[in-house]
């Protein structure tokens, strides 16, 4: 495609193989799936690369995109690498986006800015980075946490739950909290008894019972300390 000015702002999605974008002057290797958000003031064109199959699918709107990470510079143009598993429900925005203009009604206003903000909210998503499976499983470790201040043994629960070993165990607590388990777990049984009695209104008899205490002393001197 030579280069050439759009009418409007362009989504270009490239779904399948491999192009070159020229656009404000500078060549750019775009590998699906991503998005090429391109400014109705960018000189563009845009040509195959090695592959043997490109696949790209194209919206023009009149308007700039509503979404500040969707936003090409003026005169430019926005490169988003996107996850592969937001692919389906693009392709099936685009289809959306076809069968109403074929429509031509007078609903076609409304269904399309509807469709074009889902279409954008997608491509946010999509062009995010994927939060790292350590990260993930740390919020699943706390959460499991919250929910098991109770229990006597945790550390034989923790490693049975996320199936790693103590010594693993140890080492995953000492780089997304700088503690130990059993330090981490005591610290965060000791904040929901002070949350119960301060907030809640418990007595320290019936938080230390709630919250797997064998005494309620016990309770008491931890949090004397």
């Amino acid at each position: 495609m030579a280069r050439h000015y759009d009418t409007g702002t362009s989504f270009y999605l490239v779904t399948k193989g491999e192009i070159t974008l020229d656009a404000a002057g500078k060549a750019q290797r775009i590998v699906a799936p991503c998005a090429c958000i391109i400014d109705t003031e960018c000189l563009f064109g845009v040509t195959s690369g090695r592959s043997t199959g490109v696949e790209i699918l194209v919206w023009v709107w009149r308007e700039p995109p509503q979404a500040d990470g969707l936003k090409p510079e003026p005169g430019g143009a926005r490169v988003l690498p996107l996850q592969a598993d937001a692919l389906p429900r693009l392709l099936e925005l685009h289809r959306h986006c076809r069968d109403e203009v074929a429509r031509t009604d007078a609903a076609i206003t409304r269904t399309l800015t509807a469709l074009r903000t889902l279409v954008e909210v997608e491509l946010v998503r999509a062009s995010r980075a994927p939060q790292a499976e350590d990260e993930l499983q740390w919020e699943r470790v706390r959460t499991w946490i919250g929910a098991n201040l109770a229990i006597h043994a945790p550390i034989p629960a923790l490693c049975d739950y996320l199936r790693m070993s103590p010594s693993t165990l140890n080492r995953f607590f000492m780089k997304h909290a700088g503690v130990a388990p059993g330090a981490y777990f005591r610290t965060a049984k000791k904040q929901e008894a002070q949350r119960l009695i301060q907030n809640e209104g418990w007595t320290v008899k019936t938080t230390a019972f709630h919250l797997g205490y064998r005494h309620a002393t016990d309770l008491s001197r931890a949090l004397a300390k």
